[in-house]
């Protein structure tokens, strides 16, 4: 059952020695009866390091693991690619993301299809399979 409490412009920034890795903004942010899971709507997460937007209607923050699952298409972009899925697993001590969904990578020269993605601290971007790739020139 969904407890009455929620907040209106939640924003998280997420520390390592002493400078903010990525920060998350929701419009709103639903807490459940224990506190320890928000249903957040209208969210934004800024990763600072590789200057990650990643967008989605609606989610789950886990406060004590700090991970976030979205459950609505989702939108990451970065100066050099998007990336579009329907639903994410963001692990935040890690910077791991995941799907196990449909996905599209866009770039300037290249459109990247297939089916599961995981993206390591690393910034490394694997595609699972049924991979279809088509480069511009």
């Amino acid at each position: 059952h969904k407890s009455n409490s929620f907040i209106e412009g939640f924003k998280i920034l997420h520390k390592k020695n002493g400078n903010t890795v990525w920060t998350l903004t929701a419009k709103k942010a639903d807490f459940t009866g224990d506190e320890n899971m928000a249903e957040l709507s209208d969210i934004n997460v800024v990763v600072q390091k590789n200057g990650m937007t990643l967008h989605a209607d609606k989610g789950t923050y886990n406060l004590p693991t700090q991970n976030l699952t979205t459950n609505s298409e989702i939108t990451a972009e970065t100066k050099d690619y998007k990336i579009t899925t329907t639903s994410i697993d963001y692990e935040a001590s890690s910077g791991e993301l995941k799907t196990d969904k449909k996905i599209t990578v866009e770039g300037k020269k290249f459109k990247v299809e297939g089916k599961g993605m995981t993206l390591d601290s690393q910034q490394k971007v694997r595609v699972q399979k049924d991979v279809k790739a088509t480069f511009y020139k």
